[in-house]
């Protein structure tokens, strides 16, 4: 996962992802709403693609049916039940992170957007991002 968004990060700011946050001057500078939304829109895909698998285990589960009674088939059936938890717990737990990553993106996108605002309307014919000249 942490892989997976290192990449998104430098596919949507370059070379520069590992600096995020520094400005050429060697001051602070935040991405762009407009780049946080673009972040947000992934980890809300992430978000989609964890549900509809989480939904796939738990169908995985229900299909587990009774083989015949012997205590082997039994015993791979409960092989398969507890290994199919785990992965449930597992995708629960990821889910779980994904929301609560979600939540902080939302409440930081919501918060650029209102300085970028407040930029447009104290500095008129600018861009609000900070590193737009």
């Amino acid at each position: 996962m942490i892989g997976e968004a290192a990449q998104a990060a430098y596919q949507l700011w370059g070379a520069s992802a590992g600096a995020v946050g520094v400005g050429g001057s060697g001051g602070f500078e935040f991405p762009s709403a407009d780049e946080m939304s673009t972040v947000l829109g992934m980890w809300q895909d992430r978000r989609t693609s964890l549900s509809d698998k989480r939904s796939r285990i738990d169908q995985a589960l229900a299909n587990l049916t009774g083989l015949a009674g012997d205590q082997e088939s039994q015993g791979y059936l409960q092989h398969a039940r507890d290994s199919l938890n785990l992965l449930k717990n597992q995708h629960d737990s990821m889910l779980a992170y994904v929301e609560s990553y979600l939540a902080k993106l939302t409440s930081a996108l919501d918060a650029q957007q209102a300085t970028e605002e407040d930029n447009a309307t104290a500095f008129p014919g600018r861009s609000g991002a900070l590193g737009d000249h």
